[in-house]
């Protein structure tokens, strides 16, 4: 490098970063605002026009409750800022590393970072990203016509299959899933029913080997319209995501329901799979949904989460006929 000549990281320049990499000091920039990436869109029924039922939203577990998230801005650029206790660093060089990897690798359009570090006496740690804006996609679907909701589901499609092509290295742990048969003896003994239980029970049973052997990459974890964003320029990007996650892709199209749009489904099918579903892909859908709705079921805390996972789990059992069928109605 040339005397004077400065290093770029993702787009802004070495100096720029020292500039913004005095943390301890943000409250001093040009402006900030606290941002909620899990802020989503539940439309109300008469708002459906093109989609599914209804479903009530599913409790998402916060990755941290010391996390918070804010925008800055400085010299007239946006960031998005991660602040956390010290307790969490290794999880933010992490969530930092598997980032980097899918925006500069895999081309997938999301915030990308520039550093984690410690502040405060090392009593907290931050880690700072470039910032894409946009508005929630979810929310703005239902201004759009069918043909347009199917074509930013296949934009998204595009993205995800771009995410998906990121392999884990030999550092990196795919997710954990506890064993189906634990999950359904504990639903036993709290005596758990409604109407298509038996059935999935059946179902998963029958099932419960086929996850075995199954392709592994980066996920994203909660993929839906509502973790995405529309930017002025009609293009579809990936919110900021919130843990690095290695898991079967399959995985990533159970929370396609929370799109609420019908057209924008199968529009992620098209440009994910570009027309070629794998093996047993229906199957696995089914499993990996009754999995999650059943394991909801066994973790809700309180009586109001227990209704809401017994109404997701009534919705699957429907969307498979009681499991009679393995491709969805809706599909």
């Amino acid at each position: 490098m040339k005397d004077g000549e400065n290093l770029e990281y993702n787009g802004i320049t070495e100096e720029e970063l020292n500039q913004l990499s005095h943390i301890e000091h943000f409250e001093r920039w040009d402006k900030i605002s606290r941002f909620f990436a899990e802020t989503r869109y539940v439309p109300d029924n008469g708002k459906i026009r093109t989609g599914i039922i209804n479903l009530p939203p599913r409790k998402e577990k916060k990755p941290s409750d010391t996390l918070k998230l804010y925008t800055v801005t400085q010299n007239g650029k946006t960031y998005l800022l991660r602040t956390d206790n010290s307790d969490h660093f290794s999880e933010e060089a992490e969530l930092a590393s598997f980032t980097n990897r899918i925006f500069n690798e895999g081309g997938v359009y999301l915030s990308s970072p520039l550093e984690v570090g410690a502040y405060l006496g090392d009593t907290m740690v931050y880690g700072l990203y470039n910032f894409f804006r946009g508005d929630n996609l979810a929310r703005r679907l239902p201004e759009f016509s069918t043909s347009h909701q199917l074509s930013f589901g296949v934009e998204a499609g595009k993205q995800l299959h771009k995410l998906h092509s990121i392999l884990p290295g030999a550092e990196d742990t795919p997710n954990r899933h506890e064993d189906i048969f634990m999950i359904l003896a504990r639903l036993a003994e709290k005596n758990v029913r409604y109407d298509g239980f038996e059935e999935a029970v059946e179902f998963m049973k029958k099932y419960h080997a086929l996850p075995e052997g199954r392709p592994v990459s980066a996920v994203h974890g909660n993929f839906s319209a509502n973790s995405l964003f529309l930017d002025d320029d009609l293009n579809v990007g990936i919110l900021p995501l919130n843990s690095a996650q290695w898991d079967d892709p399959v995985t990533d199209l159970v929370s396609l329901c929370e799109s609420y749009s019908l057209p924008f489904m199968k529009g992620v099918f098209k440009g994910l799979y570009n027309g070629g579903l794998p093996k047993d892909f229906f199957e696995l859908l089914c499993f990996y949904s009754t999995y999650r709705a059943l394991s909801d079921i066994d973790c809700a805390e309180s009586g109001e989460d227990f209704e809401i996972a017994l109404i997701r789990a009534k919705k699957i059992s429907d969307d498979y006929e009681k499991y009679q069928s393995a491709v969805p109605v809706w599909y």
